[in-house]
């Protein structure tokens, strides 16, 4: 995922975590949108994560072919050497670890919006305590 997909991402995830007592109900009834539509994000991003894994991978077998090739015995160092001089691998390591970052962020971002649904049922107890309180002092 690059990075400017995940700023659409992440653009209104401010206004979208935030929780208040005002418009209580439009906030819980929006709620279940939200997590999906950043779940569905993390989802994606988790793909992308695991398909530049496995581009990289194959990436260091063809590097360890052409060592084999070369050499009779090709040790871990040697591999990890030829790969950090590879510039495709290098490109794809860029990208495994952008895919990485993103996937945590959404992650973190599903996790908040399970925070905030257990924020809006307690405010949502608050407000029914408090209208019962006001029921119960303006009877005459």
């Amino acid at each position: 995922m690059k990075r400017e997909e995940l700023r659409k991402y992440t653009k209104h995830l401010d206004k979208d975590l935030s929780c208040s007592k005002a418009g209580l109900d439009k906030q819980m009834t929006r709620q279940a949108g939200l997590y999906f539509y950043y779940a569905v994000a993390w989802n994606n991003a988790v793909r992308d994560e695991k398909r530049s894994k496995l581009r990289l991978e194959m990436q260091e077998t063809k590097i360890y072919r052409q060592i084999s090739d070369q050499h009779s015995r090709v040790t871990e160092r040697m591999l990890l050497s030829e790969c950090h001089l590879d510039k495709l691998w290098l490109k794809l390591k860029q990208i495994v670890n952008q895919n990485d970052h993103a996937a945590d962020v959404l992650k973190a971002a599903c996790q908040a919006l399970i925070h905030k649904r257990d924020m809006l049922v307690n405010l949502g107890a608050t407000v029914r305590v408090e209208m019962a309180g006001e029921i119960s002092t303006s009877k005459p």
